[in-house]
């Protein structure tokens, strides 16, 4: 009973208190208040964008990885270029980026970060797809900042040695089917001629379930998903672009609510010291 008539009377003085410093405290927030709209109007606006992107790195190496890990290369190195930004080292980005100074120094930021999808048992599992999200003083350096990042991807010597052994070694492989299945062809004629038997002796499934006995198509197969990987995963792919964007970003609704609040915190320091000296 105590408690509750000093919590009661605790929350009478509190707002008294604030009563009597109305004023003040009135004052103490349109002031922090104004501080952050005049700063947010003077300050270098900036524009914020999103892309989404693929790598085919984790093919290269050829190396079992976990499933989260499957981009986990390309997003390192896009986020290693943060260094560069925050240390200010612009001559440093613009040379990984095989840009020129000026177009570097308005990057502001850039952040990649994996996507995940969530299954039906709200279990959530990473795509082979990842995000970046970049910021600039200068909207019409956009597509700039792409055209760097895929030549950043390209001339990175770690991904550059890679990419090369993955074509060649592709190239080799298509080689080797090609090879086979002139070899199959050529066998199965010569069986037509002399009357024999010569179909696949294994039967195999594929993934989709369905059933093949007929080798030169399932070397077909397999030719033409190399070739398709050799397309799709270069070092970087943009599924989708950078979007254009015109609006400039602001902070005024986060910064302000914080000011309002310090201030307000502020004010009701300045004013119990202002009540103790009177007293």
């Amino acid at each position: 009973m105590n408690k509750e008539l000093n919590l009661n009377e605790l929350f009478t003085n509190l707002v008294k208190f604030i009563s009597r410093n109305s004023k003040l405290l009135i004052v103490f927030m349109v002031a922090g208040v104004t501080v952050v709209i005049v700063y947010q109007k003077f300050k270098r606006p900036y524009y914020e964008t999103v892309a989404i992107c693929m790598s085919g790195i984790s093919e290269y190496e050829r190396q079992e990885q976990i499933e989260d890990l499957s981009q986990r290369t390309a997003i390192d190195l896009i986020n290693h270029l943060q260094i560069n930004i925050e240390n200010k080292d612009y001559a440093s980005l613009a040379n990984s980026l095989g840009l020129d100074l000026e177009v570097a120094y308005t990057l502001k930021h850039i952040e990649a970060e994996q996507l995940y999808q969530q299954d039906m048992s709200e279990k959530f599992y990473a795509l082979n797809k990842f995000e970046i999200v970049l910021s600039t003083f200068d909207n019409t350096n956009i597509k700039f900042f792409q055209e760097g990042l895929i030549y950043y991807f390209s001339n990175n010597p770690f991904v550059k040695q890679y990419y090369n052994s993955y074509l060649v070694s592709n190239a080799e492989i298509i080689s080797d089917i090609n090879t086979e299945k002139k070899l199959l062809d050529e066998i199965r004629i010569l069986g037509a001629r002399n009357s024999l038997d010569v179909s696949s002796v294994n039967i195999v499934n594929d993934k989709e379930g369905d059933i093949f006995n007929n080798q030169i198509i399932l070397l077909s197969q397999l030719r033409e998903s190399l070739k398709t990987k050799q397309i799709l995963l270069k070092p970087l792919v943009f599924v989708q672009n950078f979007a254009d964007v015109d609006h400039k970003e602001d902070e005024i609704l986060i910064y302000g609510s914080l000011s309002l609040f310090l201030s307000f915190v502020f004010g009701l320091f300045v004013a119990l010291i202002k009540e103790v000296k009177s007293t």
